[in-house]
């Protein structure tokens, strides 16, 4: 190669690798979106009616034909909004049922590009999103001014906006541009769980309302016109640089306090506090000084607070926070201006503080895409939360540690007016003394005793987030905001996306940790970082390849991995403490009761932890005070979570021994009967296609072997006309094969479930079919309807000796006699009379009426029986809220009715009133009317015909054992 060529390669290769320099350095771009808006309320309306002017610079390289807007107070126009169905499918329905009167809309759009109309068109989608197509493109580098009215009902606040007694809560509450970036338009619909990705700009805002509202807005107030006392308004005038969003609350009984704070690079921000009187003897002494320490905490960990004023107000939500434990519940978290609600007390009004004004940092003033990576702002957030947790109130410390000042902030005289600067208040300090302030003497009222506290688990989001891992039921931490189901949203992007934080700052030695963030925070600052950037800038400031640890954000499983083995350690009742090293073998008195046996005293042994063990066993040993033998029950299991189609794959074996009959011979000694049970299963939990889906579907092959002694024959004494049991029988064996299908939606909205069993035994089948549909109220509670059919037939023939009727199903209820697989609970199975007599089980027809006395018309056949069985709650206007009572109808046919010549109508009904206790484990039944088969017989005996004899009641445990251990 000669010299002229080496030249021109060495030439060409130095300007492509400056050309990709500089290409690299221009990449990033961002839209500029700057605002000038006019609003006014209409307090008796709850209205606003305002005029928005915004000037859209391109940025890009591209020319721009239309620009997606948001207008998300449409979110709240009806319920068919992506708002209204994420609500839903979070276990909400208040939004759902709410009368036209809460919701929200904005309207009377007239946008204008350049004074010139442009034309709207709606998304396909999502009815808070619309299209306006620009008369002229918009080049690059070129901007327009783009101006439109708007009028907007505010709603009840569901989620972050609304009105409400005399409370305004304005937030994503004006026409907004969605982000146009490198990856292109990113139109979104409101959402209550997830955040937002918005453009940065200044903002210019005039808000005119009555003077008996006191405002806390995004900014710094600019000027307040107080208008004459005969139009009893005023106008406010807030501006703030480098904000993607504007909010601001209203609220005609907001007390102010106000002070300033000098940051360490010498600059002096106004800090402020706005709450209600009934908060005010806690917000009073601890909300500036709480405020002022989340500044200085964040500005000398990741970098200074850019902005000159700081605000924290008291708001309220329809629904309270559902924070899961360890996360601060959500509250409303905007540029400069926080909301949150008032927590009981010191330590958690601080907290929730910290959490608020933390969000400054990462969702203010970087901007990340919180819709599509909400844990570069909740994950990163509740990490510095957690650093300041442990510095401020480590492990171990007395519960509460409240916060003290030295003097108490001073009170603005003027409620929208700031007040004079003054000199920044000392920092807080903590006292391990709980009457330092006599508001605080309350904090200790609720606090578990120091016993029960050594058994809580350290860090009890760590404990969720392995047991939701160990389960399979995890999700990984890149996963989007409206992916994640309601509880890895709290779990997974706060919580476990922190202790990843938490992770990598460990790697890396916390200085070094410490210099990465502040290095990222001043490169990114108002320029929307994606993950890619927070990798390039910790690899190339910590000079580390760091592509294991974040490869992790895209992975399942628990954080930090478990340790095997586990060393086993005995806990009296429970523990929760370090799950991870030790599988606790825990044991806790027992008690219970049968008429037979009386009262059993013994104890509970079991290794029900969390995260749950693979081999689960529970033993309940129980010695009998009447029958003095030893009964009890016992479950062994082992677990698999498989991932591919199985959820999981579980492994049962289940025993019980209890007394069952009792009696005394002629000589008057003691005899008792009883059964002994042990039950093999097998069950295939389906997985869902999504991790949202609140379906469950599974599949389960269980065989009983059942074992029971009764009497074997009587006896009668000449002196008197009773009838002696003689004595009682060995053990008599027989089985039961049952396979069950399973599948049910457990839903908030119209919930449903249904089973399809099989069930095989000596000489006969049996086919099942349960189906469950609740249909929900609007004023809340429901109507439960139930379908119930069963096919009844013989194998192999039958015979006159062969008694197979307590596996015949029946209209009525079941007695406990009859409950063959012994599955529920009875506290006289085999009472013919007094009030254990009159328990039943919901298992067949399920009509609600006892007739023991006239076995034909019970409704039994060894062919066919239909039910349906309806239950209802009744209206708050007719029954208080705090009594339980329903009212219910059975109705249900049998194939002995429709022969020649049958025993009873064709159909048989039931109806009354129900009283629900325990969410619904005890039900009592009172039937007021009845077909009259029951009612000519029930006539015909007086002292079985009143009120109380016709009661029944059923202790439905069976539907808790039906969901197993580890089960959603």
């Amino acid at each position: 190669m000669n010299l002229h060529k080496r030249i021109f390669i060495l030439l060409l290769t130095a300007c492509c690798a400056q050309g990709t320099a500089r290409s690299q350095e221009i990449a990033h771009w961002q839209q500029q979106v700057d605002y000038t808006i006019d609003v006014s309320l209409n307090e008796e309306e709850h209205t606003l009616d305002g005029f928005m002017k915004m000037i859209y610079s391109n940025n890009s390289p591209d020319t721009l034909s239309f620009i997606w807007i948001h207008l998300w107070p449409n979110a709240y126009k009806n319920d068919q909004t992506a708002f209204s169905e994420q609500l839903l499918d979070n276990g909400r329905t208040d939004f759902y049922f709410s009368d036209k009167g809460k919701r929200g809309y904005i309207n009377h759009l007239d946008f204008r590009v350049e004074g010139v109309v442009a034309k709207m068109e709606d998304h396909p989608q999502y009815i808070d999103v619309i299209k306006i197509i620009l008369p002229t493109p918009l080049l690059p580098g070129a901007q327009i001014t783009i101006t439109t009215p708007f009028h907007e009902q505010l709603p009840f606040p569901f989620s972050r906006n609304g009105y409400n007694k005399g409370a305004c809560q304005v937030t994503q509450w004006y026409p907004q541009p969605a982000v146009y970036d490198p990856k292109g338009w990113h139109p979104i619909p409101y959402l209550d769980q997830g955040g937002f990705y918005s453009e940065y700009g200044n903002f210019d805002v005039r808000i005119t309302l009555p003077k008996n509202y006191t405002v806390a807005a995004t900014g710094a107030l600019a000027s307040a016109t107080l208008i004459p006392d005969s139009i009893r308004t005023q106008t406010l005038r807030f501006r703030q640089k480098n904000i993607s969003d504007f909010a601001w609350f209203a609220n005609q009984h907001f007390q102010t306090d106000h002070d300033t704070l000098q940051l360490a690079s010498g600059r002096i921000i106004d800090v402020y506090a706005y709450y209600t009187p009934k908060a005010a003897p806690l917000w009073r002494h601890y909300s500036i000084a709480s405020i002022k320490e989340a500044v200085r905490f964040r500005s000398a960990l990741i970098g200074e607070y850019p902005y000159d004023v700081v605000s924290i107000a008291e708001i309220k939500t329809a629904a309270p926070g559902t924070g899961s434990p360890g996360i601060t519940s959500p509250g409303a978290s905007y540029p400069t201006l926080a909301g949150i609600t008032s927590p009981a007390t010191v330590k958690a009004l601080d907290l929730s503080i910290q959490h608020a004004i933390g969000l400054n940092w990462f969702h203010s003033i970087l901007g990340p895409d919180e819709r599509t990576t909400p844990w570069m702002a909740e994950g990163f957030n509740t990490y510095y939360d957690r650093r300041y947790k442990n510095i401020h109130y480590p492990p171990g410390s007395p519960e509460p540690q409240p916060l003290r000042l030295p003097t108490p902030p001073q009170k603005s005289q003027l409620r929208n007016i700031p007040a004079p600067a003054k000199k920044a208040s000392h920092p807080i300090s903590h006292s391990k003394k709980s009457n330092t302030h006599p508001n605080t003497s309350r904090q200790t009222a609720s606090a578990p005793p120091e016993w029960i506290r050594r058994k809580l688990p350290a860090d009890p989001a760590l404990l969720l987030i392995n047991t939701l891992a160990e389960e399979r039921r995890d999700q990984p931490i890149s996963t989007t905001s409206e992916d994640f189901t309601a509880l890895n949203y709290n779990l997974i992007a706060h919580a476990k996306a922190a202790l990843w934080l938490q992770q990598l700052q460990d790697s890396l030695g916390a200085p070094l940790f410490d210099s990465c963030m502040q290095e990222y925070f001043r490169r990114w600052t108002f320029q929307h970082p994606a993950p890619e950037d927070f990798r390039t800038v910790f690899e190339k400031t910590s000079s580390r390849n760091l592509a294991a640890p974040f490869a992790r954000l895209d992975e399942k499983g628990p954080i930090p991995p478990g340790t095997h083995p586990k060393k086993i350690r005995p806990a009296f009742l429970f523990s929760g403490r370090n799950t991870d090293k030790i599988s606790y073998i825990n044991i806790a008195p027992a008690v219970g009761y049968n008429t037979y046996d009386h009262f059993m005293i013994g104890a509970v042994i079991h290794n029900f932890d969390l995260p749950p063990n693979a081999f689960q066993f529970l033993l309940a040993p129980l010695y009998a005070t009447n029958s003095h033998q030893f009964t009890g029950a016992a479950y062994l299991g082992y677990s698999w979570f498989p991932g591919g189609p199985f959820q999981k794959i579980g492994l049962g074996l289940e025993g019980a021994r209890f007394s069952s009959l009792s009696g005394s011979d002629s000589n008057g000694n003691k005899l008792f009967g009883g059964f002994y049970k042990i039950a093999p299963s097998l069950r295939l939990t389906l997985k869902n296609k999504t991790a949202r889906s609140t379906t469950l579907k599974w599949v389960e092959w269980k065989t009983y072997l059942i074992g029971e002694k009764t009497f074997t024959d009587y006896v009668q004494k000449s002196t008197d006309s009773l009838s002696y049991p003689v004595a009682i029988s060995k053990y008599h064996f027989r089985y039961l094969n049952q396979l069950s299908f399973n599948i049910e939606d457990n839903r908030v909205l119209y919930p449903y479930k249904a089973l399809l069993q099989f069930q095989q035994g000596d000489r006969f089948y049996r086919i099942n079919f349960t189906g469950n549909y609740f249909f929900n109220y609007e004023t809340g509670g429901g109507l439960d309807l139930r379908f119930f059919a069963a096919k009844f037939g013989y194998l192999g023939g039958t015979s006159p000796s062969l008694d197979l009727s307590i596996y015949q199903p029946k209209l009525t209820g079941v007695s406990g006699s009859e409950d063959y697989t012994y599955s529920n609970y009875f506290i006289g199975r085999n009472d013919y009379t007094g009030f254990a007599s009159q328990q039943i089980m919901i298992r067949d027809g399920g009509l609600k009426i006892r007739v023991p006395n006239f076995p034909w018309l019970e409704g039994r056949s060894d062919n066919w029986v239909s039910a349906l069985n309806l239950s209802s709650t009744l209206p708050s206007s007719i029954v208080p809220q705090w009594l339980p009572l329903k009212v219910f109808l059975d109705i249900g046919t049998y194939a002995g009715a429709w022969q020649d010549n049958p025993l009873t109508s064709r159909f048989l009904y039931t109806g009354g009133l129900q009283l629900s206790l325990f969410h619904d484990i005890v039900n009592f039944y009172a039937p007021l009317f009845y077909s009259s088969d029951f009612n000519d017989q029930l006539k015909t005996i007086p002292n079985q015909n009143t009120f109380w004899k016709k009661l029944s009641f059923s202790i439905d445990l069976q539907t808790l054992r039906e969901k197993g251990p580890g089960h959603r």
